[in-house]
């Protein structure tokens, strides 16, 4: 008897219902050999790396990597021909030539295409078959270079308990319905009608009802992809290490290191997790901040460890302010963050100096080597130490290599070439730092499509003036310099 194909069910569903791909700068080869190097192993030079993403979808995720490292080589695979079709038209379109997308199982990859230094797998561990699962790390085992990075995310217990609650709830009331849109419309009726039920009769219920009111809100990828996906296997962090170490494969750290910390947490429980080892602490936090996903990085067991001292290792990189400091400074709440890192001067003094300079700066980054404290005051500690906290506290963000951008444009602007071409197709743009920027505005699209290094201000002024009435053509400069300025801010002019 003839047993379904996995995996055509599983491109069929993507198929049916595009998923909504987005770029991750968390999976940005720079972030991860900055994490590797932080934390004292040789990692590869992003701008020299090869780079292989599974699930790779339309490389809504892949090409912007591609775009901002010219000198590295990107694979990306998927099992959707419609997914890969659309990302081989917008490579075309863009231009990029260091990039290929490839619609095939990630277990049957063409060996030549390896070593990789970077692996990323975002939002495939826990939405695939147990054997799909063990292909992934024994690919990552096989296929990553010695000093590589594999990033890995996936829904963590404990906290996923109460989202698999709902997801079973929603499976018993929609599984029989064949049609994809008629499912996602009977399950956000029925979750909205289970959410407003009634008085809870226990208080832990209002966590479930929670849970279904936010899941009628989603939109139709993530409720399709995630909360009805007919694959989704919250597991343990512990499991998840030692099923990595089968394969020869160690856990590094997350991609984000602050989810690392024990910031929030009450002084007894942070003291409890003193008395466990770096594993063992990692899933007792998971049970203490009952947290439901981890973005985690692993590396070969065998990974080179670098022989420069941490201080060393921090003063090559480069600095630049995260954006949980520019929504502070956004807030007026700038020197809460600099009180933290400096209780002494209380918000103010050099680190306060350092805040400012890297949110003038933004999104560009500063050479650590060239940062000096103001005359006649001295940092309250040595500056490796400083950066440490304030990179493990998501203050700022540390860069073996600086992403390549102005905030101030040349005479000649140049946008990035990935920007150009989404401005002329819609609001959603990528810019240089993997991160989503928004543009409603129409003329301000049609302007940044302009930026490809040939016109001066006076001509970007010329043509914008060009497609107005006659009586707006006045305010053209004054558009055109306070547009190019917000480009700059946006991360969207390359160097």
């Amino acid at each position: 008897m003839n047993q379904p194909d996995p995996n055509a069910a599983l491109a069929a569903r993507y198929d049916a219902i595009p998923y909504a791909a987005l770029p991750h700068p968390l999976t940005h080869p720079d972030r991860l050999a900055t994490v590797a190097t932080f934390l004292g192993f040789e990692a590869p030079a992003p701008g020299r790396c090869s780079v292989l993403e599974v699930g790779c979808n339309e490389a809504a995720n892949l090409l912007p990597m591609a775009v901002s490292l010219p000198g590295a080589r990107f694979v990306g695979c998927d099992l959707s021909s419609n997914a890969v079709a659309a990302g081989r038209a917008a490579i075309a379109a863009v231009g990029a030539t260091n990039i290929e997308l490839r619609c095939e199982d990630l277990a049957a990859l063409d060996p030549a295409l390896g070593p990789f230094d970077f692996v990323i797998a975002h939002g495939v561990y826990s939405w695939v078959p147990a054997s799909v699962r063990d292909a992934l790390f024994a690919l990552a085992g096989a296929r990553l270079a010695p000093g590589g990075v594999l990033f890995v995310s996936f829904n963590a217990l404990p906290g996923c308990h109460v989202r698999e609650a709902a997801w079973e709830m929603l499976h018993h009331h929609v599984d029989a319905i064949a049609d994809p849109r008629e499912r996602l419309a009977a399950a956000r009726a029925f979750a909205r009608i289970v959410a407003e039920g009634g008085t809870a009769q226990h208080p832990a219920d209002d966590a479930l009802r929670a849970e279904l009111r936010a899941i009628a809100e989603r939109n139709d990828s993530q409720l399709f992809h995630d909360d009805l996906a007919a694959i989704n296997e919250p597991v343990y962090f512990r499991d998840f290490v030692a099923h990595a170490g089968r394969h020869g494969l160690a856990y590094l750290a997350e991609a984000e290191l602050h989810t690392m910390s024990a910031a929030g947490i009450s002084p007894a429980a942070r003291q409890f997790l003193t008395t466990f080892d770096p594993l063992a602490r990692e899933q007792y936090l998971d049970f203490v901040r009952l947290r439901r996903f981890r973005q985690s990085l692993l590396r070969r067991a065998d990974a080179p460890v670098s022989r420069r001292e941490h201080a060393e290792r921090v003063a090559t990189m480069h600095v630049s302010a995260d954006g949980s400091l520019l929504r502070a400074a956004q807030a007026g709440k700038l020197a809460d963050f600099a009180r933290d890192l400096d209780p002494a001067r209380g918000g103010a003094g050099p680190v306060r100096w350092l805040l400012d300079t890297l949110i003038e700066r933004a999104p560009a980054a500063v050479p650590v080597a060239g940062l000096r404290a103001p005359a006649a005051d001295d940092w309250p500690r040595p500056l490796a130490m400083l950066l440490r906290d304030a990179y493990v506290a998501g203050v700022i963000n540390l860069h073996v290599e600086p992403p390549a951008l102005v905030v101030v444009p040349g005479p000649r602007a140049l946008a990035s070439p990935l920007a150009r071409w989404q401005a002329g197709r819609g609001e959603e743009l990528t810019s240089l730092v993997q991160t989503r920027v928004r543009m409603p505005d129409p003329n301000a699209r049609r302007l940044l499509g302009l930026l490809d290094g040939t016109r001066d201000v006076s001509a970007l002024v010329a043509a914008t003036a060009a497609a107005w009435p006659a009586a707006m053509r006045k305010d053209a400069a004054a558009f055109v310099a306070h547009a190019l300025e917000q480009f700059g801010r946006l991360g969207l002019l390359a160097a």
